[in-house]
């Protein structure tokens, strides 16, 4: 009889390509409803570059680009604030030696003065990007948020509330 060769063996993916933005700026499974507040542009506007961001990472992840695109679904909140915007970049060290091979920066997201969650996703369209993305072998992923405009803080949710959904599998 003809026996069929092993397989090599694999390291396992690490990490699921869902990400839930946490509390104490973490990027994992999905934890206990929370907040984080992103500090208001104090009349700057810092369209395209972050500027005092809330910072949500990642580290040590081994995934394989699926040919995909980032998606996410941000819950954001600006209160009566009028003329709020906020913005997010998604970072990818595909490695984790410290440099981003791919850097995505989205529109800022236009923030209406009523109380209650409003979605901020990948569909306000890309501000900018550079770099390509690959698979992730011990890379690492950043999420910044921060205020592109407007004066007021406004409150992001966290926990079980705002995702990322990564390209990989």
């Amino acid at each position: 009889p003809t026996t069929t060769p092993t397989p090599t063996p694999t390291d396992p993916p690490t990490g699921s390509p869902t990400r839930y933005l946490l509390s104490g700026g973490g990027l994992g499974t999905a934890a206990t409803a929370g907040t984080a507040t992103v500090a208001g542009a104090g009349g700057a506007n810092s369209d395209g570059t972050p500027r005092n961001p809330v910072v949500f990472t990642a580290t040590g992840l081994n995934l394989t680009h699926n040919g995909g695109q980032t998606a996410f679904d941000l819950f954001v909140d600006a209160g009566q604030a009028v003329g709020n915007g906020v913005q997010t970049r998604v970072s990818y060290d595909l490695t984790g030696d410290g440099s981003w091979e791919r850097v995505e920066t989205y529109r800022y997201f236009a923030t209406d003065p009523v109380p209650g969650w409003e979605n901020y996703t990948q569909a306000a369209g890309l501000h900018s990007s550079t770099g390509a993305l690959g698979n992730l072998r011990g890379g690492t992923v950043r999420v910044e948020v921060w205020s592109a405009i407007g004066n007021n803080p406004s409150t992001i949710g966290v926990g079980n509330r705002s995702v990322l959904r990564l390209p990989f599998s």
